[in-house]
């Protein structure tokens, strides 16, 4: 894998499209166990019916990242959002992806800037 900038930034873009378009209906819905999630690292989106993606973040494991809990998912309910209007896209990242994770994330939030996470510099 070339770890270029430009092959970085197209991949963050790439997933960015699929975290954006993955439909609602297609999403994770809120459960205690997440089985839908993947178990595998990847980056996902917390995402609104109406308001879109609330919250980019990565993962080890995307399931298990929400079944320990997630502070977005607190805001949420905080917000007095309607937990069947919160559901949870995903995008597995293939090995040669996962140790520029962060990378990744970071370029997708300064693209997106979700408004539940915190002002990435």
């Amino acid at each position: 894998m070339n770890d270029s900038v430009d092959a970085i930034n197209a991949e963050a873009l790439r997933i960015l499209k699929v975290l954006e378009e993955t439909p609602f209906a297609a999403c994770c819905p809120l459960t205690r166990e997440f089985a839908e999630l993947p178990p595998s690292p990847g980056i996902y989106a917390v995402k609104h019916r109406t308001q879109g993606i609330l919250y980019v973040g990565k993962s080890g494991s995307v399931k298990g990242r929400f079944k320990g809990g997630h502070k977005a998912l607190g805001w949420a309910f905080m917000d007095k959002l309607n937990p069947d209007d919160v559901r949870i896209a995903a995008v597995t990242l293939s090995l040669q992806w996962i140790r520029l994770s962060l990378q990744l994330e970071q370029i997708i939030i300064r693209q997106l800037i979700p408004p539940y996470n915190v002002r990435v510099n």
